[in-house]
């Protein structure tokens, strides 16, 4: 049984979708190894209003304590998600 499904944070009340998709792209990077999902949630940021630029400005702030290998993969992420929503 799985007690801490994505979903549970996903519909709980206090935060928006631009906060909510941020969150999960921070916990995302941190934890390194889910580049296909970082790269989804890098887009809906771009989508909700989390522009690449600012995208780029919170992997720079959280480089010291995520790294710099996870944080190249990060910026990778977020520039092909930017590249996938010009294309939209």
């Amino acid at each position: 049984m799985v007690d801490n499904c994505f979903g549970d944070y996903y519909t709980r009340q206090g935060l928006n979708y631009q906060e909510r998709e941020l969150m999960t792209f921070c916990y995302l990077a941190a934890q390194g190894g889910v580049e296909p999902q970082l790269e989804g949630h890098a887009e809906a940021n771009i989508q909700n209003g989390n522009d690449y630029l600012f995208l780029i400005k919170v992997i720079s702030q959280n480089l010291p304590l995520i790294g710099y290998p996870r944080s190249l993969n990060a910026l990778r992420c977020a520039t092909e998600a930017k590249a996938k929503v010009e294309e939209q």
